[in-house]
């Protein structure tokens, strides 16, 4: 690593594992230098706004041409590319993937709609973790039948099971979150249940209040709970480390290890 990188330090999991990026954290903004050529993709603030997954769409829109198109959120594939993550996919079909989603609003003040990731359901009923790395977000939950809504405030270190009857998305807050994600590669994304309706509640923050709000999506009539603290910890990279044939059984077998997930 060259001097002018020196602040930066390698990523490693808690388990021990050093993965192939360099991270510095700065006035909220996480910053990563991938050391190799990991497959990866960028997801914009326009395809959010034109796929309308997102609900305060005409403050995005200005921003968007006031300041030029944004990256919102970025994800590598850790199982095409990093050691651990390739023989846990080779072994139980498990694709590990890092995310780090920017915080912001969708908005060209400071108040405005909360960063957010696209948001999607699975094809198969097969269930996902998400481990939050860096700081903090907010996963929003939905029921797909009845569209019952949860917000899960999730703190650094955390780790939730995401059952396949959820519609799911994060939130960032006040700090760039990095966050990474475990499931069955066959369990697919269902894109279409979030596009053109965006979901029930969607977060939006005011800088001057200092805090966050969730409003209400005039397409859905819902009630929403939100959740401060997980009543569940489970150490999923234990798992996945010391028995990944049981994390293939639990994300392939939710209603069996209903025990495990977020369920209400």
């Amino acid at each position: 690593m060259n001097s002018g990188n020196m602040n930066f330090k390698k990523l490693k999991l808690n388990i021990g594992i050093e993965l192939s990026f360099c991270i510095k954290q700065s006035r909220g903004r996480i910053l990563l230098i991938s050391e190799k050529d990991i497959p990866h993709y960028k997801r914009y603030a326009s395809r959010l706004v034109e796929d309308e997954v997102i609900l305060d769409l005409e403050r995005a829109k200005r921003k968007i041409e006031k300041a030029g198109d944004f990256v919102v959120y970025e994800v590598y594939n850790l199982w095409k590319s990093e050691e651990f993550f390739q023989k846990l996919h080779r072994r139980t079909g498990v694709v590990g993937d890092l995310t780090i989603l920017k915080h912001g609003v969708f908005s060209d003040s400071e108040k405005g709609e909360l960063f957010s990731t696209y948001g999607h359901a699975h094809e198969k009923d097969f269930g996902e973790v998400y481990i939050i790395l860096k700081n903090e977000c907010f996963l929003t939950l939905t029921e797909r039948g009845s569209l019952k809504t949860f917000i899960v405030k999730l703190k650094e270190g955390a780790s939730v099971f995401i059952h396949p009857k959820f519609m799911h998305r994060t939130t960032a807050y006040t700090k760039d979150c990095l966050f990474l994600t475990l499931a069955p590669e066959k369990a697919g994304h269902d894109y279409l249940c979030v596009k053109g309706k965006g979901f029930p509640i969607h977060l939006f923050y005011d800088a001057d209040k200092g805090k966050v709000e969730f409003r209400e999506n005039p397409r859905f009539k819902v009630d929403y709970t939100l959740v401060r603290k997980l009543d569940k910890k489970v150490d999923a990279f234990n798992i996945a480390q010391e028995n990944p044939e049981l994390l293939r059984e639990i994300l392939e077998n939710p209603e069996k290890y209903r025990d495990f997930y977020f369920v209400q």
